[in-house]
Order: structure tokens, then sequence, then C-alpha cells
């Protein structure tokens, strides 16, 4: 069941604090090709954290998400907000902290940008190493959830789906129809990577570096978007949606 954390008046909180997990979405704002938004994750990440929480079987009290995120790798292109890591951790870290001393003891953050995921995780190591016997915090891509699904639906092939791809502009096709200009969309081979680093969303990667996302194609994206469809784009949205739902009862029963 969801529970907006931003329509609770003060004396409510106390009725979900012992028997709720909260939940907030983390994405960004950056160029995604030239027919997606700028504010695909937060659309995408937010949709499936939403419709999860309504899922769920345990009440999720949701947070207003963060829209903006660590997205440097995108500066090439109008539109980008990216904001210092060190500042998205302590960021991150003192809402951490006070859903903590609002009470609550089960806290999800779910990562809806990729470029988020090394401050997320050094936010959660801080957070518990100082409050782990106090709250639990899990952080989760809602991709990782689905990644059996996702090559079950798939068209493409590996390299295939890594940003304003195959997989979220299906999603966007289903959600935003509106806001997907599908004229711009061309063919485009895969994202090239090599033996130890597999370009792409569910990709097996041996090393981490540095690269702008104009290196990958000119215009920005990595993967296959003509491939999108509105049908997929259901079928992912739904297996996210309900595989977030059972990790927010998972964790707020752990």
């Amino acid at each position: 069941m969801i529970i907006k954390w931003y329509e609770l008046t003060k004396n409510q909180f106390s009725e979900y604090k012992d028997n709720s997990v909260v939940a907030i979405n983390f994405s960004s704002t950056e160029q995604h090709s030239n027919y997606l938004p700028v504010g695909t994750d937060g659309i995408l990440g937010e949709s499936v954290l939403f419709e999860a929480a309504r899922r769920a079987k345990s009440n999720v009290v949701v947070m207003p998400s963060v829209y903006y995120g660590y997205s440097p790798h995108h500066r090439f292109a109008p539109g980008y907000v990216t904001i210092d890591q060190s500042t998205l951790v302590s960021y991150c870290k003192d809402i951490c902290k006070c859903v903590c001393e609002n009470g609550f003891k089960k806290l999800v953050l779910l990562n809806s940008h990729g470029g988020n995921q090394a401050y997320l995780q050094s936010a959660v190591n801080e957070v518990g190493e100082k409050y782990e016997n106090i709250i639990d915090v899990a952080l989760v891509r809602y991709w990782d959830l689905i990644s059996d699904e996702i090559a079950r639906i798939r068209d493409s092939k590996l390299g295939g789906m890594g940003h304003a791809c195959e997989f979220e502009t299906s999603i966007m096709m289903h959600l935003r129809p509106e806001l997907v200009v599908s004229d711009l969309i061309t063919d485009c081979p895969p994202a090239k990577g090599d033996r130890y680093f597999e370009a792409g969303l569910v990709g097996k990667k041996k090393y981490v570096k540095f690269q702008s996302f104009n290196k990958y194609n000119p215009n920005g994206h990595v993967g296959q978007a003509h491939l999108a469809s509105k049908e997929k784009g259901k079928q992912f949205f739904e297996s996210a949606a309900n595989a977030a739902a059972e990790f927010l009862d998972f964790w707020c029963t752990k």
C-alpha cells in the first residue's frame, strides 16, 4: 500500500514508523538522445516506485524523488544538471539520517540512473557504519530486479540496451508516448565494448572507467531504440513494478 510522505501530517507519522518501509527514487536530469526528454530517468524510476508501492502488501511510505544526480558524462548536450558526488553523498546521508530520526527502521533507495550507483553505495556504506543497528538501508536498481525478464523480452543483442535504448524508449512509449519524438529514432548498431567490458544495461563489466556518452554515439544514446515498442514497454514496466513490489515487501519484513 502506498503512503506518500509529503501528504502526511506531523501527527500521522507515528502510525507508520514501526510497520512500514520508506522508499525514495534517485534519478537524474540529462540528455536522452534526440527523442526522449531529459527527465526520462526520473519519470521511469518514479513510475516504477509508485506502482510498486501500490502493489506491495506492506505499507510503503514514498518520499519525494531526487531528480538530480551525477551526470558529467552528459555535459556535451544541453539540458543536463550534474551535482558533485561528494555533495550527493552528503545529501543522501542527510535524507537517510532524517528517515532514521523519524523512527523508521527500513529504507529502500531505488536508483534509476547508472551514474548514481557509486555515490549511493558510498552513502549506504557510511549510513550503515553509523546506524547499522537502528535502520536497514538497501540500494537497488530496478532493472537489476528483472534481468531475466529483460533477456526474454528484448530483441537487441549485447550492447543494444544502455541509455535511451530499446528498454527505456519502450517504457516511455508505454508510460508517456506524447514525450517520445519517434520520428527522430534511427536504426543503429549495438554499442561496442571489449572482452573486459560489455557495453549496455546488463552487460558484464570487469573494470570501471569514465566515458562521455557521445563517444558511444554522437547523439548520446547507447543501444538500439529502433527496436523499442509500446508493447515491450508494458511488459518491461509490469515486470519492474511487480519485482520492485516484491522487494519492498521483502525488505519491510526482513
